[in-house]
């Protein structure tokens, strides 16, 4: 599979369309500039050609009798190449930085498709190996996306130059244009045999890359310090990372000898290109050519074969980089699941979800987590979702919310299958605070609200105040316009475990989406926040749907139902003192678990 991947062809010239026409619709000016500079470039080599004829022509003429012709012709050529060569050198640098917002643009549209795709592919390791020379096609100044065009915008002048100077040589010898021409053709083959087989082993590259960069982030992230020292993690993490290290540093041993072996083979090609082009100047000149003309048509020979040469490396580095490009073009024009159905929110009133024969397992998985699950969650019931670990509780709301895609049955919303509805529409139909919080190098308000502009300054603190942050947010120097983390400003506020959960709260309460989901919205809160939570709890879904998991069972008695889940799926449903009754297996959790409660209370 991997071997036909490698031969495919791939249609550089549609990549290469649709990049120029791009750059024409975010700065035509470029185009300008490119055509000044490729008549300038294209000029300039022509001048360092031309002189020694000239300044030879007339020494031969006697330097004695025309001394200031030859002084005249030197002094006219530095200054025509002094003006020539600063506007070539400034316009090939000038557009650099214009270029590079090319580059960040297509930055842009690859982070949107990467936050919109669908969930699933963001905790897919192949993912991100599969797609990896798509996102480094934008990732450097020097290849991928902003090395092509800096290309494009230098090879019309290396072409220009080298076809006027391959029909100045030509007139002097075809055999001299074969020998440059023999060398072009070997320094492509080279180019694009070793970029085949780099190519072939680009998965392979990126895995590497991805295991080197994740030891690479956990050794440098202060949020592992106290794990490493505690539990002498260093010299595991240094031999993991040393071996991930030592098989790239294979691989690109292997990708280096491959190179080289190539190399070789071409030499005698280049040889052979080198002795037609001196061979035949030197036979011309024993025939009676000047030693003026010999002196020129030699600096033609050397500048074509230089342009030649720069020719060779442009074109392989566009064709081998456009590869890279048409992969990343290909990420953003396919469909990731990102866009769904085309059926608008429901914004009037709450949410019913029904669960209708649901079976679902994760991508790769074999083991499912429902098997035809059946379950309605109705308008403006609260319902408690307890269980084991692994019983599948944070899966019923990725479902829920469609993060993930049910692999058997169907889930609805208000009776409409939830596929129907465009992906962005689903998602704003639900205020959820998942267990894992994550707080953005943004403002407070901005952290609350989740954008910078049209904020509601009063509904702001009106959530900060309902989740239990009125006091930390009047100690902050800046109130709610304090920058958080201190990634982005040195003097930002970093909150305990306990208020970035409040923080995820007043984001879920600013939102006021139709249905309130908590998933462990407790956890790393310490008992008096948490009942102070239960407390508020009504006013804080205000009659819509509500979704509430936890661990801890005696958090789920002011809930309507509960429904307990174990790893054969929903096990039992009913209000508490209905579970109780029955004595089963909510029973006996809730009975184990408060016996620790009572117990812990009698050792204090």
């Amino acid at each position: 599979m991997e071997h036909t991947e490698v031969k495919r062809s791939y249609p550089l010239g549609a990549t290469l369309k649709r990049m120029l026409k791009n750059a024409w619709e975010m700065n035509p000016r470029l185009f300008a500039f490119c055509g000044i500079y490729t008549v300038a470039a294209a000029v300039y080599p022509f001048l360092a050609v031309a002189l020694p004829k000239l300044i030879l022509g007339e020494l031969q003429k006697g330097y004695e009798a025309r001394p200031e012709a030859v002084l005249w012709t030197a002094a006219g050529y530095f200054v025509l190449a002094g003006a020539i060569g600063f506007v070539r050198t400034f316009l090939k640098h000038m557009p650099y930085s214009k270029i590079s917002l090319l580059r960040l643009d297509y930055v842009r549209l690859t982070s949107v498709k990467l936050m919109e795709m669908a969930y699933p592919n963001t905790e897919d390791a192949g993912f991100l190996q599969k797609y990896y020379k798509a996102f480094i096609a934008t990732q450097s100044n020097e290849n991928g996306v902003e090395g092509i065009y800096h290309k494009l915008y230098e090879i019309p002048a290396v072409f220009l130059c080298a076809a006027a100077l391959s029909v100045f040589v030509g007139r002097l010898s075809l055999w001299v244009l074969l020998g440059l021409g023999l060398n072009l053709a070997a320094m492509v083959w080279i180019s694009r045999m070793s970029h085949r087989f780099r190519y072939g082993k680009r998965e392979e590259e990126a895995g590497w890359l991805r295991k080197i960069h994740y030891y690479n982030q956990v050794s440098s992230d202060f949020a592992y310090g106290k794990d490493i020292r505690m539990y002498r993690m260093k010299e595991r993490l240094l031999e993991n990372y040393s071996r991930e290290i030592q098989g790239f540093r294979n691989l690109n041993r292997l990708l280096a000898a491959r190179e080289y072996y190539l190399g070789l083979a071409g030499l005698a090609v280049l040889l052979l290109g080198d002795i037609l082009t001196y061979g035949t100047l030197i036979v011309r000149t024993a025939a009676g050519m000047s030693v003026a003309d010999f002196s020129m048509y030699l600096t033609a020979a050397l500048t074509l074969s230089g342009y030649l040469k720069q020719a060779a490396e442009q074109l392989s580095f566009v064709l081998n980089e456009g590869q890279y490009v048409h992969e990343m073009y290909c990420f953003l024009d396919k469909d990731m699941g990102e866009k769904g159905g085309s059926r608008q929110a429901i914004e009037e009133g709450t949410l019913e979800i029904v669960f209708d024969d649901v079976g679902f397992r994760y991508p790769g998985a074999e083991k499912y987590v429902f098997r035809h699950l059946n379950l309605t969650i109705h308008k403006g019931e609260r319902l408690a979702v307890v269980g084991v670990n692994g019983a599948g509780k944070s899966t019923l709301v990725k479902l829920m919310t469609g993060l993930y895609d049910v692999t058997e049955g169907e889930i609805r919303i208000n009776g409409i299958p939830i596929g129907e509805f465009d992906k962005k529409a689903l998602y704003s139909m639900f205020s959820a605070v998942f267990q894992d919080v994550n707080i953005l190098a943004f403002t407070l308000e901005e952290n609350v609200a989740c954008r910078r502009e049209g904020i509601d300054h009063g509904r702001v603190e009106q959530a900060l105040e309902r989740a239990g942050l009125g006091e930390t947010v009047k100690a902050l120097p800046k109130g709610v316009e304090q920058m958080m983390l201190k990634v982005v400003e040195e003097d930002g506020a970093l909150l305990s475990g306990g208020q970035n959960q409040k923080l995820a709260i007043a984001r879920a309460l600013y939102k006021d989406a139709p249905m309130v989901i908590m998933d462990e919205p407790t956890a790393a809160l310490d008992p008096l926040a948490e009942a102070e939570i239960y407390e508020n709890f009504d006013s804080l879904v205000k009659g819509r749907t509500a979704l509430y998991i936890s661990h801890r069972l005696a958090s789920t008695r002011f809930c309507d139902h509960i429904a307990m889940f174990d790893h054969d799926g929903l096990r039992e449903y009913g209000t508490h003192e209905e579970l109780m009754a029955r004595r089963g297996s909510y029973y006996e959790m809730f009975t184990v678990q408060g016996k620790y409660y009572t117990q812990g209370a009698q050792e204090e």
